[in-house]
Order: C-alpha cells, then structure tokens, then sequence
C-alpha cells in the first residue's frame, strides 16, 4: 500500500514538473517568477506596507524579488541606438545586445496606458502570434519582458522599412505589386491559420527585410476568432482608409471574420497600382460614407494603366463580405488569374526569389529607411499611488518570454545536460593534451641535453687537432 501512495506521489510530482517546464503553459517558471516580481511591486506601496501581513512577505522576499529584476533579462542588457516608430501605446528603438551583439527592434509598451484601454489593447495576441508563428512571413519575436512601467517585446528589425516608405520611393509598377500582394496573402493565411484576425492591415504594417522580402507586423489589433471562424467585438478597430465596411459597422455587435483582412489586401493592391486609396475623402466623414457605398465609389480612374485581372481581383476583394475572395478559403485567392506571371513567381517558391527592390544597407544598424523622430516631451501615463491593493501588474503575469532559452525547460534541461558532456569531453580531451604537452617538454629537455653534450664532444675533438 505504501508503495502505491509513493507511486502517485511521485506521479503526480511529475505532473507538476511537466506544468512548470512546459514553456507554453500558464504555470512555467518565467511565469512563477512573474507572479513574485508582480506580488512584490503591488505591494511595495507605503498605505500596503503598513499591513502586518504585507510586511511580513516583503521582508522575506525582498532579497528573492531583487534578484529576479537584476538576473533577469532587462533593458540594461541593450544599447539603445535610435528611435524608429510611435504607437498609441509606446514606441519602438532599435537596440543591440551587449552580448551577442545582434541587432533587434524593441517595442516598449506602458503598463499604465494598457490597463487604462484594456478594450483596445490586444498585446497578449501580438505576444503569442510573434513568440509562435515560426514563419518567414511574420516577424518573430525573441524575447518579452517586463519592468514596474513597461512591457517590452524584442523583435527581427526589419531594415528596409515599410512598404510606405517604397511606395513614396517608386512608382510601382503592376508586376511589382503582384509580387508584394503575394507575400502579404502568405502572411495572411499564416495568422488566419493560427485563429486570429489581423483587422488592420495596411502598407505601414509590412516592413521589408534585409532582402527585400515582406513581414508582417504590428498584431496588436488582432483577435482571436471563435470555433465557428468569426470575432465578436464591440469596437470600431483599424484604420480609416482601410476598413472593411463590417468592421465599421461593428461599434455595439460587430461579427465578422477573416475576410475583412482581404478586404485590406484590396485597397493595399488598388494604393500601390494608383498611388492613393480607392475611398480617400478629405473628412473622415466622407471616407467612412464612400466605404459603406463602395458599390458606386469603387472606380479605376482611366489615366492609369491596369490589366483586366487586376481590376478583377481588386472588385472581388472590395465587395461585400458574403461575395468577397477569400471568405471560404485562401485557395480563392491563390488561384486567381491575377497572379499569373512571367517572372516565374509561385506562392510556393517566392520566398527564394530575389524581390524587386532589395535595400542598401550600410550596416546591420543602417535606419535610412525609417523616419527621423523627435524626443517626445509628452507626460508618460503611470501608475497612481495606490491607497489599497489593486493589482496593477497581475494582468502581465506570464508576459516573459525567451526564443532560445526557457529557465528549466525539458529542452533547456537536455540542452544543459548537453553541455555538461559536452565539457567533460573538452575537459577530459585538455588534460589528454596537457600530459601531452609536459612529455614534449621532458623530449625537449632531453634533446637539449643530448645537444649540449654533441657541442662539448665537437669543442674537444676541435681542440685536440689543433
């Protein structure tokens, strides 16, 4: 009997160590340890501290809790170089790793301005979307983590820019346009394949690697769609120019579904071959009204050379939703005439084929293709003293995130394990060749000796026939 007790013991003790080292899980470590830090923080407050309770906590892990914000990854661990794009909720730097020395994106987010518009804020999609695709189309995501202010994501940077930045460079021709409308439907369907929405899709989204090629970003506008493949939300989301007419009829009970992306991919097509977008109004107002009567505001305006095809992969993205390419399947959208071409472009071999415009680049920090910012003077939203415990960091709990190590991971586990045999045979290969190394010294020495007693035999054979 007491071997069946310890038998379930250790069963279930197995159970919880598969929780803690399951990178992916609510309850893995990063997110133990995030619990501590947020706890810790909340806390830390002097109307809290006066608590007997609190009191006792504080001072039995403060030691604990420093030691977290100092082993842990933090902004200290980069230089930052410049300032690179500005959001609603923070802004983005380009930074390098002290000690790897690579080069990466760091967007920063304020805790403060997250709680405060929790309804529009989906940073938790753009974490787990960036930290899971594993996609040449999608930026990825390297490492999430988080101090008493801010969240942070540390991202690929993209060098060549937005597609904002080429357009305003080019004139895009058609088979250009054919080329970088692939690349985005191939993002698409990778995001839509992971059951999220982007909802706003437009060209200052899709940034260019170092070779030209296009990425998706900026995923803190998605959402996850229901088992019957629709969102349901109450907010107006995305930007004017580019909204579907059932994303902007969503304020109260919006449902919809993936196609109000390829309606974005439309007006995308229709911005590059025309140089502005199809409903363009000088009022907000207007643009809004053209959208919602598309049927009569769509219009090809006769100076600018387009094919057939394109004018019908354009109509049959900009129309309503019940009709859209795309709303049963990307195969809609794949298959259409539009993207027939000379240039020997498939959906499954673009990715080794060399883009139209690949940047010039003066070095892995190169920013040419970014805009200039100035320092932003404007007050950051922060956290007010609070008088009770309110919790303001429980909600980031679980936010850290590592691409290449995750602390007692079955896979970091192994990998240490690795390393261990790796450096007893390194170890054991060094005092091999250290024994070496002091047998060719006793081989010298004798070799010298043998030298020396050569010279003196050659000195006195010398002397004697003299």
């Amino acid at each position: 009997m007491n071997t069946i007790q310890d038998d379930d013991r250790r069963r279930r003790l197995r159970l919880l160590e598969d929780k803690i080292q399951d990178s992916r899980g609510k309850g893995n470590i990063d997110s133990l340890l995030d619990t501590v830090q947020a706890l810790y923080t909340d806390c830390d407050y002097p109307a809290i501290k006066k608590l007997k309770n609190v009191e006792v906590y504080l001072n039995r892990y403060d030691d604990f809790a420093s030691d977290i914000i100092n082993l842990r990854m933090n902004t200290d661990d980069f230089e930052h170089i410049k300032v690179i794009g500005r959001g609603a909720f923070g802004k983005v730097q380009l930074v390098r790793h002290k000690y790897t020395r690579q080069v990466y994106a760091m967007k920063r987010l304020s805790k403060a301005d997250l709680i405060k518009r929790s309804d529009s804020a989906f940073f938790w999609e753009e974490r787990y979307i960036m930290a899971h695709a594993k996609s040449e189309w999608i930026v990825q995501l390297h490492f999430a983590f988080q101090d008493s202010k801010h969240l942070y994501m540390v991202m690929d940077y993209m060098p060549g820019g937005d597609i904002v930045n080429l357009m305003s460079d080019y004139d895009i021709p058609e088979t250009w346009a054919k080329f970088y409308t692939m690349e985005i439907v191939l993002a698409l369907d990778v995001i839509h394949s992971m059951g999220f929405v982007h909802r706003d899709v437009k060209p200052d989204n899709m940034l260019l690697d170092k070779y030209g090629h296009l990425k998706l970003a900026d995923f803190g506008t998605c959402m996850r769609m229901d088992e019957d493949g629709l969102v349901r939300s109450n907010n107006v989301v995305g930007t004017p120019d580019y909204i579907s007419p059932e994303v902007l009829q969503s304020h109260g009970q919006g449902i919809y579904g993936r196609e109000c992306d390829w309606w974005s991919v439309g007006i995308f097509l229709y911005e590059m071959l025309v140089g502005e977008t199809p409903f363009y109004a000088d009022s907000l107002l207007g643009t809004y009204n053209k959208i919602m009567y598309h049927e009569s505001n769509l219009t090809f305006p006769e100076e600018v050379e387009m094919s057939n095809e394109s004018k019908s992969f354009i109509k049959g993205l900009l129309c309503d939703r019940s009709k859209r390419l795309g709303r049963n399947s990307v195969d809609e959208i794949r298959s259409h005439p539009f993207f027939v071409n000379d240039e020997g472009w498939t959906f499954d071999n673009l990715r080794d084929m060399a883009p139209p415009v690949v940047p010039e680049l003066s070095g892995d920090d190169d920013t040419s293709n970014f805009d200039d910012y100035e320092k932003d003077e404007t007050p950051e939203e922060v956290f007010p003293v609070p008088n009770t415990f309110v919790g303001n960091h429980l909600p980031f709990i679980g936010f850290t995130y590592n691409s290449d190590y995750q602390l007692l991971s079955k896979e970091s586990v192994d990998s240490m394990s690795s390393d261990m045999t790796d450096n007893k045979h390194t170890n054991a290969q060094v005092t091999k060749l250290e024994m070496l190394l002091e047998q060719e010294k006793v081989n010298v020495e004798v070799l010298e000796a043998k030298q020396m007693q050569l010279l003196a035999q050659i000195e006195a054979i010398a002397q004697r026939s003299k």
